[in-house]
C-alpha cells in the first residue's frame, strides 16, 4: 500500500469542555463485525496517510431499542462507545454527532464524533506530500448505518477507492465522511473515513479442541529449585478448524501421575494470578512463570523439597462457548520410570468428598458412561481417576 503524508492545514486546537465518555460495556446482545472501508490515519512515525479501514467493531442491541458502537473510527479506537437507536424495522442505526469519544486529560479537552469533508486537495510530486483541508458539516446531525443482513454499511460518505487513488487523480483527492473534531474549537482531529462497511463475525460454536502436545521436562538444576514444562497448544478443534478465541475461552490444566489436578498456588505463583489459586490457566498466558510454551515449576528438585509428581506430568485443553465446555484428552509426558504401587499413594488417607465430572469437564450427580472421578482428602489433597459405568 502507497502511503502519502498528509500537511494538515486545519490546526487542532484545545478545549477544556468534559462530558461523559462511555468506557463500560453496555447491557444487550453483543455482536461483532470486522471493518472495511478508506480512511485519512495520523500514523506518527509515518504522518498521515491515505489507508484501508481494517480491524473490529463491537456493537451492543439493547432492549430498548438503544445501539452501541465501540471504535466507530478505526482510527480514533480509544476503546469508547457511542450511543444511537435501531429503526423499528431493525434496518438502520442511527448515530448522533457530537458524542465523546476520547477526554484528553493533559489538554483537558474532548474529541467528538463529528461528520465533515476535506477540500482543496493538492499534491507536491516532488515530496508526495498531500495538502488536506478539512471542514466540519454541523449540518448532519447523524451517522446512518444501515442493515443488511450480515453487512452494515455507513450511508452518505463519499470519496475515491484506494486502487483509484493514483498517478494525477491523488491530487484532487476528496472525501466525505465520519471523523472528529475538538469539542470547543472544531478543528480537525485529522482523520476522516468513507465507505465503511461491516460484516458480522459468526458467532462461535462449542467445539472439542484438539489435544496439546506436551515436548519436554527439562531439569534445572538444584541450585534454583526450577523446572521447566515446555508444550504447545494448537487453537484448533480436533478436526483442525480454528477456535474463535477472542469470542470463546480457551484455557488448559496440569495433571500429574493418575489424573491428579495441578494448583498453581498464591504464594509461588502469586505474580502470575495476582495472589489467587489457580487450576486453570488461559491459553497464551504470558507472565513472570508463563509463556504461550512454557511453565516453570517451583521446588521441584531442590533439597529438601519433594518432587510434585512420581512419574507423569501432562496437560488437558478446554474451550467454552456460552456455557458450554468441551476438553481435549489429557497428555502425558513420562518423565521417571512408573513406580511399583503408584495407585496406592493415597492409601490410608480419609475421603472428605467425590465428585464426578464427564468428558466436557461438567460435573454431574452420579458417573454415566466414561466419567472422572475426583476424590478429596481430609489433608486436601485431591486425585482423579476414569471410571467407565
Amino acid at each position: 500500500m502507497k502511503k502519502f503524508t498528509l500537511l494538515v492545514a486545519a490546526l487542532a486546537f484545545f478545549a477544556t469542555a468534559f462530558a461523559d465518555v462511555i468506557t463500560e460495556q453496555p447491557a444487550g446482545t453483543l455482536k461483532n463485525y470486522n471493518r472495511e472501508g478508506c480512511c485519512v490515519v495520523n500514523d506518527y512515525e509515518a504522518g498521515f496517510y491515505v489507508g484501508y479501514q481494517e480491524g473490529k467493531v463491537s456493537i451492543v442491541f439493547a432492549e430498548d431499542g438503544k445501539v452501541y458502537m465501540k471504535n466507530p473510527l478505526m482510527a480514533m479506537a480509544y476503546d469508547t462507545w457511542v450511543e444511537g437507536t435501531l429503526s423499528e424495522d431493525g434496518t438502520t442505526i442511527t448515530i448522533p454527532m457530537g458524542q465523546v469519544l476520547y477526554h484528553s486529560p493533559y489538554y483537558d479537552a474532548d474529541v467528538i464524533l463529528s461528520w465533515g469533508s476535506t477540500s482543496e486537495a493538492a499534491i507536491n510530486w516532488d515530496t508526495y506530500e498531500l495538502e488536506v483541508n478539512y471542514t466540519p458539516d454541523e449540518s448532519v446531525e447523524a451517522a446512518i448505518f444501515t442493515i443488511d443482513g450480515d453487512k452494515i454499511r455507513l450511508e452518505n460518505s463519499a470519496g475515491a477507492a484506494m486502487e483509484d487513488l493514483t498517478g494525477e487523480d491523488l491530487a484532487e483527492f476528496a472525501a466525505t465522511g465520519l471523523s472528529a473534531i475538538w469539542a470547543d474549537t472544531r478543528g480537525w482531529v485529522q482523520t476522516i473515513e468513507w465507505n465503511t462497511v461491516l460484516t458480522q463475525i459468526p458467532a462461535p460454536k462449542p467445539a472439542v479442541p484438539a489435544n496439546p502436545e506436551v515436548i519436554e521436562w527439562r531439569d534445572m538444576g538444584n541450585e534454583s529449585g526450577y523446572n521447566r514444562l515446555q508444550f504447545n497448544i494448537n487453537p484448533v478443534d480436533v478436526e483442525g478448524n480454528p477456535l474463535d478465541i477472542e469470542q470463546g475461552s480457551l484455557t488448559y490444566s496440569v495433571f500429574t501421575d493418575d489424573d491428579q489436578i495441578f494448583t498453581f498456588d498464591a504464594e509461588d505463583y502469586y505474580w502470575d494470578f495476582d495472589g489467587a489459586e489457580v487450576t486453570e490457566v488461559p491459553y497464551g498466558q504470558y507472565s513472570y512463570n508463563f509463556s504461550p510454551e512454557s511453565i516453570f515449576f517451583y521446588r521441584t528438585n531442590a533439597e529438601g523439597y519433594e518432587r510434585f509428581f512420581n512419574w507423569r506430568i501432562g496437560m488437558q485443553v478446554y474451550y467454552t462457548v456460552d456455557g458450554v465446555r468441551n476438553a481435549s484428552e489429557i497428555v502425558y509426558l513420562e518423565v521417571f520410570d512408573k513406580p511399583t504401587g503408584v495407585n496406592e499413594v493415597n492409601a490410608g488417607k480419609s475421603v472428605a468428598g467425590v465428585r464426578y465430572f464427564n468428558m466436557a469437564g461438567q460435573e454431574v450427580a452420579q458417573p454415566s458412561g466414561m466419567t472422572i472421578q475426583v476424590t478429596t482428602y481430609t489433608d486436601g489433597t485431591t486425585s482423579a481417576v476414569k471410571v467407565m459405568k
